[in-house]
């Protein structure tokens, strides 16, 4: 009985070492099953979008008067008043400020008194010529000495011109003393006081006043270059100012200087805002929202699929199914940047799936496992 019990125990001790080895076998062979499926990429794929019917380019401007001018002084003076400060809305014509001009008002008395000396003198070279005529014709003078007397006369004539040219050249001197505004506005800058020296002729002298027409408003914008030839005059843009989170206004696109800056590849285009209520503010920053027409022919893929390599642009698509899902790079060309997505003008079909997420070194071949998206 002692052997066959030994016996016994020898089997199920065998038996127990047999068991142990196969599991651990099965074991190692299902975690290297894992292993080698943890060594395939992971991805996601997704189907190209159509082209949507438009599409928006949303660019950065600057807020700039219609018309914008710095006033100057025309005559030498001192500033007396000023009728107007900063903030003020003004009328076309009216009165800025004005000038004391003591040396100016001096020369006009001058002017002024020249002129009646000269009046004197063509009286008196008129009633002299009268008398030399009545004596020419009793012979008592010479038709000679009657045409001296003519000559005089002519001359006085145009001395008193000359005065009198010389009078309102002062006086519209002088009326360039008091300032006006030249158009509808409102006043951004004032930057004399009343008895300020001013001198008309000086190079470095600055403006009395700076005066700004705020509506309409004009707002300049940098188009890109790809998008230079889509914004066509008429169009018709969104804006929105920091100020205003939750306002929106209208502009229209005017014109452009149609030409591409060499250093920046943009486009100038200017759109124009009616700001009738002054509610935006000239010198300010605005977002721009362009409506762009879309090309439904074309293909969007997401800008996190294109793959940049010595090759060129191109993006991962995956064929199969399963285990035997494998990877086929396809050259494309770009279209449209549209943010988030890319337009393919050519490259891809609709049906193919596309890699959103194409790993480093992706290469023609490799198996991926696809984890969302269309699994085919």
């Amino acid at each position: 009985m002692g052997k066959i019990a030994f016996i016994g125990l020898l089997l199920v001790a065998a038996i127990v070492v047999v068991t142990g080895i196969m599991s651990r076998q099965a074991n190692s062979e299902q975690v290297a099953e894992w292993t080698q499926a943890r060594l395939i990429p992971a991805v996601s794929v997704t189907q190209p979008a159509t082209g949507e019917a438009t599409q928006s380019l949303t660019l950065a401007g600057r807020l700039q008067a219609f018309k914008q001018a710095s006033i100057y002084a025309r005559v030498d003076g001192y500033v007396k008043e000023w009728h107007h400060d900063i903030g003020a809305l003004v009328s076309e014509g009216e009165v800025l400020a004005e000038l004391d001009t003591p040396e100016l008002d001096q020369q006009l008395i001058q002017a002024q008194a020249g002129v009646d000396r000269f009046s004197a003198d063509v009286a008196l070279a008129r009633s002299t010529l009268d008398r030399w005529k009545k004596l020419v014709a009793t012979n008592a003078v010479t038709a000679q000495e009657l045409e001296q007397r003519e000559n005089s006369y002519r001359a006085a004539q145009a001395q008193l011109a000359s005065a009198k040219a010389n009078v309102n050249r002062l006086q519209v001197q002088k009326d360039l003393a008091m300032i006006p505004a030249p158009f509808d506005g409102v006043v951004v800058a004032r930057n004399k006081d009343i008895g300020d020296l001013i001198n008309a002729g000086s190079d470095e002298s600055e403006p009395l006043f700076m005066l700004a027409s705020t509506h309409p408003l004009r707002l300049n914008v940098q188009v890109p270059q790809k998008f230079a030839r889509q914004i066509q005059k008429g169009t018709q843009a969104q804006v929105s100012v920091p100020e205003s989170p939750g306002s929106r206004y209208e502009a229209e696109v005017v014109r452009s200087n149609s030409a591409v800056d060499r250093l920046t590849g943009t486009m100038l285009v200017q759109l124009m805002l009616d700001n009738q209520d002054n509610s935006l503010l000239p010198g300010g920053y605005a977002s721009v929202k362009l409506p762009l027409p879309a090309n439904a022919a074309m293909l969007t893929v997401p800008v996190s699929a294109l793959i940049f390599n010595a090759n060129g642009l191109s993006v991962a698509t995956v064929s199969g199914a399963g285990d035997n899902t494998t990877v086929s790079l396809k050259t494309i060309e770009p279209g449209r940047d549209l943010g988030r997505d890319i337009e393919i003008a050519s490259g891809i079909n609709a049906t193919d799936r596309v890699i959103t997420n194409p790993p480093d070194g992706i290469e023609n071949g490799d198996l991926v496992r696809v984890v969302n998206g269309q699994q085919g």
